[in-house]
């Protein structure tokens, strides 16, 4: 999953670099809050939104109303939190363990969005990963800022996703460039996007029960259709 997930940020690094020889520069970043709500099997296993973000890097192939880039976001769907000495003979000691379920969204992205205009609604194209993780982990202090001195991931899966979106950029500021120069913006964006994910083994919060000395794990099985509404802040130079 790393290596794929490497990989595509290359991919964008080096569509970046390329178009940055056409002289016409113009480019795009996003970063938005993106709640996700799980459809279909997905939500018939999981009835619970998740939340995270989104940061999307674009590049206006020259002349036209064609944006090239990657999209990346990360959702949380579940947060547990309990304290446990730190083994059965140090029972004095108390550390804090924390289950986490998240999704990790890898995605190649077409746009078709108006090159001008203080209002410019846009249609768009996904297709990539889509990676569930369970982790655990333990911390030796209650502050969050401390590394974990422990970890296990309990279950993962990488499947194949695609979507759809649209949505609308709404000017906000824009400083005039110098001739010959690209112009800065700034940029309100809301917009919603529908990605189809493949099937994939995941646990949900409370799938993890303690029983005495054992421990059992309860794992779902569905695709993982998820439907993402955004709003954030885009800006263009």
């Amino acid at each position: 999953m790393r290596k794929t997930h490497t990989l595509l940020w290359v991919s964008a690094a080096v569509l970046i670099l390329a178009a940055a020889g056409y002289g016409q520069n113009r480019f795009q970043i996003g970063m938005a809050f993106e709640p996700f709500f799980p459809q279909g099997e997905f939500h018939e296993n999981m009835d619970r939104i998740g939340w995270g973000g989104s940061l999307d890097f674009l590049y206006r192939i020259p002349d036209s109303a064609f944006h090239v880039g990657a999209a990346f976001a990360y959702h949380v769907y579940g947060w547990q939190t309990r304290w446990e000495p730190l083994s059965w003979t140090i029972p004095d000691v108390m550390v804090k363990v924390s289950t986490t379920n998240a999704v990790v969204r890898s995605h190649a992205l077409l746009r078709v969005q108006p090159r001008i205009g203080p209002a410019r609604p846009y249609i768009e194209g996904l297709i990539g990963l889509q990676h569930l993780t369970t982790d655990t982990r333990a911390y030796d202090d209650s502050s969050w800022e401390h590394d974990s001195i422990a970890s296990t991931n309990q279950i993962r899966s990488t499947v194949f996703s695609y979507g759809l979106g649209g949505g609308l950029l709404l000017n906000l500021s824009r400083n005039e460039p110098a001739p010959e120069k690209s112009a800065f913006a700034v940029n309100l964006e809301v917009g919603v996007r529908y990605i189809r994910g493949g099937s994939a083994y995941y646990m949900t919060p409370g799938d993890i029960q303690l029983e005495g000395n054992g421990i059992t794990y309860y794992i779902s099985r569905s695709r993982t259709d998820i439907l993402m509404p955004k709003i954030g802040i885009a800006f263009t130079f």
